[in-house]
């Protein structure tokens, strides 16, 4: 029995767009699956009270998919667009160079730029200068900012997928939709209920179905089988129930994203077995394309966030060279004016102090208790927020994967390999703020756990030669798997630095470009609007001495489109470097003791730890504590580092160890007692069980009896945790100790990065070591003479 359909495409945003419509263009039966739901004009949910009301994905399937992991927060879109649905519309061309390495042979910005150029034209892009309307307040503040940096050779207004047409008046797109224009109410990214927005259901996907596509949303893929020929894919359909169906085809194309995308194969080799064969390297080379996100509050001239798309310019930072160079964008943001209340719970200064010892999951459950608190702030307030985004080109160095035995999605980001492009973004937000008067402020999960958040997820199923280098071929055909595709961003096996949108659609149309010509055993098969029209003659055509009449002239649809970044200007050497210094610090810790599972008194550390001694068991870690930034170390009340490294624990580890990952330190956090301070140490890892577990660990720095700086400071009184939260049942406790031999080892690690300058390097120890010998003394000498 042939397979139903021609194609299959999973996903429908700007990979599985540009499939869909290209396939049904070319006459293939297609049927489409989307997860998510279809959003009529004004459909977009707006209860700003309840998240549950329409807003996440893991209720009722709402707009929003947030996948808090352990090493990154990540926010994807779900509904009939993808993410087109709620990203800020920018569309801009990688520089030439970023294709010089990681891409398969026959990629470059000269071999993608007619694909570029075709889909500037399915979404109508041009920068916001386009509109009649004029410049909003923040696109003007931001140019006097590039000039007041002396980076206005940088400044450009970025390409939007905007219809910049008369609001209010519903008129008919290139593709028969009906669309109005743009009124600057900021709300593109929270979707747009106005069709102001040229979102893919309105033009790919528009035409996909006007060429025969068949569309099911709320059909989420969860299988995909090998047939002979073809593919089954299995479905729950949640219109129905949750009912599972199938749907055979000759060829399926996977788009749901990078990371659902990259998931799905995962389950499908690891859990189910459909896949067995998939590249080792699957989950590899991930990107979360260097996204950082800022604040600004209380700005001397307004800002009005809610005025105007979301995103309307960019700076570009080029600096160093070779493997030192350090490149990414810098955008200003906006927000509803419905969100100002909720963007104050991302103020440090005014928010309600937050414990120190909060994990993710806790801190966003903290966070969104305060946004409901603040959700009534004066819209005036508002109008002085400023919202700082910015990308760049991080090291790809990410690897999603499923945990061994509960099977969850989990990503390993590397933030201290990272950390040079988080460093010089940070410079570049503080250099940003204080030109408007202001400070910066940062992403409660960046500021304190060092978790960055992704928009723009890259890689995992990264296109190479060969599979002993990626997933797919260049052309995104799975390796041993023939007829199944991936057109997304896992396909990218770089981070790219700009808004993704463009490049994500180009190699897709690159691709499926390839795939018909195959198929359909034409060589010359090009998009419809892509292939030259005879122009009708204006008069008759005139005849020559010779009598052959003259040649029709052709007009192309699709014409050469714009390069804001071509015209950006990078001087010799280098951008003009920030004048804000942002050294950190970095050293190695040893600490080993011993941990008493199942120890009736989890509190009774010193019993727990003879127990663990006379059984023999030993605990030990050797980490490296990274500071990213020591002005903000020493500022902020929970100062908090970053941990990596490794733990044993006799029983819960295997013998080489466990690896600790996004692991947090916390120094001198102060308590209810006026003089006394706590270590805090959260070191989540995996167990030999391939369960998650948690080191919770803290040193009592107050003043007892007698002199005892030393074991205050080098003994941590310790719980294991089954779980990666600090509410998690005990399992272990006890007592681990930093050793003077290991604390005269520890004083050899310390570095300092971010500068090579013996003066600031000292300068940096200096002001570490006053802070640690200042705290001590308060503790323990201040008390005697107050």
């Amino acid at each position: 029995m042939a397979p139903a359909y021609d194609a299959l495409v999973i996903g429908t945003g700007f990979g599985g767009a540009v499939a869909a419509c290209r396939l049904a263009q070319a006459g293939l039966s297609v049927r489409v699956l989307e997860r998510g739901l279809r959003y009529p004009k004004g459909g977009f949910p707006r209860d700003f009270e309840d998240p549950t009301n329409g807003w996440l994905w893991q209720h009722r399937q709402g707009l929003f998919d947030i996948k808090l992991l352990k090493g990154m927060s990540i926010v994807q879109a779900a509904g009939y667009g993808g993410g087109s649905l709620i990203y800020a519309n920018v569309h801009l061309r990688p520089p030439p160079d970023v294709f010089a390495s990681g891409w398969p042979e026959g990629y470059s910005r000269e071999a993608l730029d007619p694909y570029y150029d075709l889909v500037a034209h399915m979404l109508d892009v041009q920068p916001i200068t386009a509109s009649a309307r004029g410049l909003p307040p923040k696109t003007k503040r931001m140019q006097e900012v590039a000039k007041k940096l002396g980076r206005e050779a940088q400044f450009f207004h970025p390409n939007l997928a905007v219809r910049f047409a008369p609001a209010g008046e519903p008129m008919p797109n290139k593709f028969g939709v009906s669309q109005e224009g743009c009124n600057y109410c900021g709300e593109c990214d929270i979707g747009c209920n106005r069709r102001a927005k040229n979102t893919l259901d309105l033009n790919y996907l528009a035409v996909a179905e006007q060429k025969g596509a068949e569309v099911t949303t709320q059909a989420e893929v969860t299988r995909i089988e090998p047939l002979s020929p073809g593919y089954r894919v299995t479905f729950t359909d949640h219109a129905s129930a949750g009912m599972q169906r199938t749907v055979d085809a000759r060829r399926v194309f996977l788009c749901a994203g990078a990371v659902n995308s990259t998931e799905l194969l995962l389950r499908n080799r690891d859990v189910l077995g459909t896949l067995p064969d998939l590249s080792a390297r699957l989950g590899s080379r991930y990107s979360a394309n260097g996204d950082f996100l800022a604040f600004a509050f209380d700005t001397k001239e307004p800002w009005d966030p809610a005025v105007g798309p979301t995103i309307t310019t960019g700076m570009v930072v080029d600096e160093g060279q070779g493997k030192d160079k350090t490149w990414f964008l810098f955008q200003e943001g906006g927000h509803p004016v419905q969100a100002a209340g909720l963007m104050v719970a991302m103020d440090p200064d005014r928010a309600m102090t937050l414990p120190a010892d909060l994990l993710q999951r806790e801190l966003v459950k903290v966070l969104r208790t305060r946004s409901k608190e603040m959700a009534t702030i004066e819209n005036e307030r508002g109008r002085f927020q400023a919202v700082f985004l910015a990308m760049g080109r991080d090291k790809s160095n990410g690897k999603l994967s499923l945990s061994p035995v509960t099977r969850e999605l989990q990503v390993q980001w590397d933030v201290p390999a990272n950390l040079p492009l988080y460093r010089t973004q940070e410079q570049l937000c503080e250099d940003v703020a204080r030109a408007l008067g202001t400070r910066a402020a940062y992403n409660p999960l960046w500021e304190r756990l060092h978790l960055p958040v992704s928009v723009h997820n890259l890689g995992g199923c990264a296109m190479a030669e060969e599979p002993a280098y990626g997933v797919l071929t260049p052309d995104g055909e799975v390796h041993g798997y023939p007829g199944l595709y991936v057109m997304d961003g896992a396909a990218l096996p770089v981070g790219i630095g700009v808004n993704p949108s463009s490049s994500i659609a180009a190699v897709a149309e690159r691709n499926v470009e390839q795939v018909i010509r195959q198929v359909k055993d034409a060589p010359d098969w090009t998009a419809p609007e892509r292939a030259p029209v005879k122009a009708a003659p204006a008069y008759p055509p005139r005849v020559s001495m010779r009598m052959m009449p003259e040649v029709e002239t052709v007009a192309p649809p699709v014409v050469p489109g714009t390069d804001p970044l071509g015209g950006v200007v990078i001087p010799p050497g280098g951008t003009v470097a920030s004048p804000t210094p942002v050294v950190g610090l970095r050293f190695t810790e040893r600490m080993k003791g011993f941990l008493q599972p199942g120890h009736p008194a989890p509190d009774d550390f010193a019993g727990a730890a003879r127990a663990g001694q006379r059984s023999g068991q030993t605990a030990e870690f050797v980490v490296t504590i990274t500071l990213p930034n020591l002005d903000r170390f020493l500022a902020q009340e929970s100062h908090g580092g970053i941990v990596q490294g490794t733990l044993h624990v006799r029983g819960f580890t295997p013998p080489g160890g466990a690896p600790v990952e996004n692991g947090v330190f916390n120094l001198f956090v102060g308590t209810e007692r006026f003089y006394e301070r706590r270590m805090l140490y959260l070191l989540p890892f995996t167990g030999v069980d391939g369960q998650p577990y948690l080191l919770d660990g803290y040193k009592e720095v107050n003043d007892d009896a007698g002199f005892d700086v030393w074991s205050d400071t080098s003994t941590l009184y310790t719980v294991l945790r089954k779980g990666h939260e600090r509410s998690c049942p005990v399992v272990a406790s006890g007592i681990i100790r930093l050793h003077l031999p290991d604390f005269l080892q520890q004083l050899t690690t310390f570095s300092v990065l971010g500068t090579s300058s013996p003066l600031k390097q000292a300068d940096a120890m200096r002001r570490f070591g006053g802070m640690f010998m200042g705290t001590l003394w308060d503790v323990f000498a201040r008390a005697k003479f107050d």
